[in-house]
């Protein structure tokens, strides 16, 4: 039953794709990127817990394993990007010359994305066996997709450190996945590994906020009006509310875990689940309003229909990816 749910869900996004391709196209993309940074922040700690012996390798190995394997599904996950590519990406009608005109291509943009979810599976069977120079080759991937798929959304926009701020947030939703996959596996989790589960949730969000903010710092410091617009619009109307939201829903994640009681499983289990809702909006973030400059109540409905019908699929994913191995044990 629930199946028919997901493909009637799909099948009616479809259908509302003739009609507003721009809306479901944006509504995908935020949607790829929220699945996307969820299952390559946990391949990045997949290939990291090999190389570091410690108490959090039994903490983390089996959820960041689990939620790797999604890997796959980050193409098909784009293909709704892809096709809708002329209503979403400004350069999609404009040539440029030189090597940004070949950069900013079609057919090389989609041949990029295709050579990022390859790249993924094959870092996916590196897991153990050549982790160091994964995490190598994960960086500059990382980076790349983030520059193409949400950088390119707006014209002029430059930032030195813009994939820094994805890899930010597959780190943290790497976390939040992998330490919700152990609580939910455990009916009691023992003290230390509470308290080491804490730690890393608390380091994350740390260091999500640090980069946020050096980036939001050094773009209002130099002051250019083709990079200042990209916060300009996000502080207005619909779109500040959605980044208040974003921002206070990060330092309340941050405040609690790192209090005295934020070491309990309830309390834990609950961060985690607040910083997977809030990668989702950050998604939303990042992309919608380089779209849609005004907040459109539509375009933000169909970004979170979009959301759902991925996060149920990715569900079904690991569910039965979980099933299989419990089987095989």
């Amino acid at each position: 039953m629930s199946r028919l749910l997901l493909l009637a869900a799909a099948m009616g996004l479809v259908l509302f794709g003739f009609w507003q391709p721009g809306w479901v196209g944006a509504g995908a993309l935020a949607a790829a990127v929220n699945g996307s940074n969820i299952a390559l922040g946990c391949l990045l700690l997949a290939l990291l817990t090999p190389l570091v012996s410690g108490r959090w390798q039994p903490l983390l190995s089996p959820g960041s394993r689990l939620g790797a394997s999604a890997v796959l599904l980050i193409i098909p996950m784009f293909l709704p990007v892809l096709v809708t590519m002329p209503w979403v990406y400004p350069w999609f009608h404009h040539e440029a010359p030189g090597f940004r005109g070949l950069w900013l291509s079609p057919w090389f943009f989609v041949l990029r994305t295709l050579m990022y979810g390859g790249l993924a599976w094959l870092l996916h069977g590196w897991v153990g066996k050549r982790s160091a120079a994964g995490l190598i080759l994960y960086a500059p991937v990382a980076s790349l997709a983030a520059v193409d798929w949400l950088m390119s959304l707006q014209a002029g926009f430059v930032s030195s450190v813009f994939g820094l701020l994805l890899i930010a947030r597959q780190l943290l939703d790497g976390l939040a996945f992998a330490g919700l996959c152990v609580l939910c596996w455990n009916v009691v989790l023992p003290a230390r590994q509470c308290v080491l589960l804490r730690g890393l949730l608390v380091s994350a969000l740390a260091f999500w906020i640090y980069v946020q903010f050096m980036q939001y710092l050094i773009i209002w410091s130099v002051d250019l009006p083709h990079e200042t617009v990209w916060y300009q619009v996000r502080e207005t109307g619909g779109w500040g509310a959605l980044t208040a939201l974003l921002v206070a829903g990060q330092l309340v994640c941050l405040v609690v875990l790192a209090s005295p009681g934020g070491d309990r499983m309830w309390v834990l289990m609950s961060g985690c689940a607040a910083i997977l809702l809030l990668g989702a909006v950050e998604s939303i973030w990042l992309s919608l309003p380089s779209i849609f400059p005004e907040a459109t109540f539509g375009a933000l409905l169909t970004a979170v229909l979009c959301q759902g019908v991925y996060a149920a699929g990715l569900f079904a994913t690991w569910r039965r990816q979980w099933q299989r191995r419990r089987h095989d044990r």
